[in-house]
């Protein structure tokens, strides 16, 4: 199940722990509607990211779920509390969902997007190089099992974490989709 998502063993400010992507990277097409054209997993992995980010505090939530539009963009809620320094890729939007050619966009602070880059897991986005997006804006390729679904929580995960002021989670509260990101070691396989 979904649910039992393996525990994420990260620092999300930083990602160095980062595995590395033990699979070859998708193929994208680079201009200013970036995609990912290849590599694809179940539709089941990206519905369940979308839908447990959407769930966590100060993310405003969509006007029918049931129906949800092409492009999902994911974004803080008008009283949430943010850094005037945020990497955004609009607004108060951090990420960005296309369903049509699944493909995520997500804006990560620059550490963040270098480690997710170099392990396997993003590219940087077309429009950063034009400066017409965060310099940490990426495209993170889409999960195909449950090891690639929480490497995407821990990445949102920092997205999420890097833009507000204050951290209003109790300790050792979780949010959904995420058991952990402070235990040493590696991701744990998981099965599909």
């Amino acid at each position: 199940m979904l649910e039992d998502q393996p525990d994420i063993k990260l620092d999300p400010r930083a990602l160095q722990n980062l595995p590395v992507r033990r699979t070859s990277r998708p193929k994208t097409l680079r201009g200013p509607l970036h995609i990912q054209c290849s590599g694809h997993g179940s539709r089941k992995y990206i519905d369940q990211l979308v839908k447990d980010v959407l769930s966590w505090p100060h993310i405003e939530p969509l006007s029918d779920m049931s129906n949800p539009p092409t492009t999902i963009p994911i974004r803080f809620g008008e009283n949430a509390a943010m850094l005037d320094s945020a990497p955004l890729i609009s607004g108060r939007e951090f990420a960005r969902v296309l369903l049509g050619a699944p493909t995520i966009y997500l804006a990560l602070p620059l550490v963040c997007a270098h480690w997710a880059i170099v392990r396997g897991w993003a590219e940087p986005h077309y429009l950063s190089s034009f400066g017409l997006m965060p310099a940490g804006a990426v495209v993170v390729y889409t999960p195909k099992d449950r090891e690639q679904l929480s490497v995407c929580y821990a990445l949102f995960y920092a997205a999420y974490q890097s833009a507000l002021v204050v951290n209003s989670r109790p300790a050792g509260s979780a949010l959904p989709g995420i058991k952990s990101l402070s235990l040493p070691g590696e991701l744990a396989d998981a099965e599909a």
